[in-house]
């Protein structure tokens, strides 16, 4: 299994109680997330949940659709536990593993099997490789019809942008935390967990999707380094 940042008790606390709440348009990237998956699949019954944190996108869409199961994978032993806590009110309807995305999904699910598969702020720790095997798992996993919605932080066209991306993104938790910036930024910048950070720009990978096969394959929303973006089976 991967070793990541993300193995820390720290990382996931820090992450769950001060980061996840304050990024920028985060409400708004959920509710494209749910305005996608319901144009393209209005039912779905099989959910798959990958790098599923505290459960935050598998509840959201099991709240949504009441017929509707849901596995979550994660590979972080510390947000497993998180998840267990939060998802409990779901727990007939969920199944929650500690496993590895960086390895093949296709052990978690039959082919053609999964009517949506969603992923939070996780698959940027892959490498580009990785990556594109992933995607193609997800298209090989998903149903006709299907739908893939990937809320992921990806690389600015230029270092100039991420600069100013770093700027409004420490204004944001600045705001969100109550906090000193100053202090913010310096936790920002020397973050444990930055170097995990594998990004790559988001028009590149929809046409990694595109070239699986994805239909509609798009970016639904973007701010700086912040998209939503997918495709269809």
């Amino acid at each position: 299994m991967a070793t990541t940042n993300w193995q820390r008790q720290d990382v996931t606390q820090h992450y769950l109680e001060q980061v996840r709440g304050g990024i920028p348009f985060g409400a708004e990237q959920a509710k494209v997330m749910l305005q996608v998956v319901n144009h393209f699949t209005t039912n779905p019954k099989r959910i798959m949940d990958l790098g599923c944190g505290n459960g935050f996108l598998a509840e959201l869409l099991l709240k949504t659709y009441p017929d509707a199961s849901a596995l979550l994978l994660d590979h972080s032993e510390p947000m497993i536990q998180e998840a267990h806590k939060h998802m409990s009110e779901y727990s007939d309807r969920c199944e929650i593993i500690h496993g590895d995305f960086s390895q093949s999904i296709k052990k978690y699910a039959e082919q053609n099997s999964v009517d949506c598969i969603v992923s939070g702020f996780a698959i940027h720790h892959l490498t580009h490789e990785k990556k594109k095997e992933l995607y193609l798992d997800i298209y090989n996993l998903l149903s006709e019809g299907g739908v893939f919605v990937n809320i992921e932080h990806v690389a600015s066209a230029t270092s100039e942008i991420e600069r100013l991306h770093d700027e409004l993104f420490i204004d944001y938790l600045a705001s969100h935390n109550d906090k000193n910036r100053d202090e913010v930024a310096k936790e920002h910048y020397n973050r444990p967990d930055k170097e995990d950070n594998i990004l790559e720009r988001v028009d590149i990978q929809v046409e990694w999707l595109r070239h699986i096969g994805f239909k509609h394959a798009d970016c639904y929303f973007k701010w700086m380094e912040l998209a939503v973006f997918g495709g269809v089976k």
